[in-house]
């Protein structure tokens, strides 16, 4: 497959990856969120480069794509321990 061909398949990963950045960015830390939202839009801007790229007929090699990767913490609200379920019968 030629460079030229598998570029609109490079522009549709970095959209992807900016979408995903995007939806992660809604469930972490404000500091967190920030850098996220930033990642998106700098995978936006290479899509974007990249489509006038295939537009104008240049064919060249994308930037190179950082990921970045979050963790996830849920937390759990626990309350105090269930009593023991008694069974049988009172004699």
């Amino acid at each position: 497959m030629s460079e030229q061909a598998d570029m609109p398949e490079q522009i549709r990963t970095l959209r992807d990856l900016a979408r995903q950045a995007r939806r992660l960015a809604a469930g972490v830390s404000d500091e967190d969120r920030g850098r996220l939202l930033k990642h998106a839009e700098e995978l936006e801007q290479q899509a974007q480069e990249l489509e006038q790229r295939v537009l104008a007929g240049v064919v060249a090699p994308p930037p190179p794509v950082v990921q970045v990767q979050v963790q996830q913490q849920q937390q759990h609200e626990t309350g105090p321990p269930a009593a023991p379920h008694e069974t049988g019968s009172k004699d």
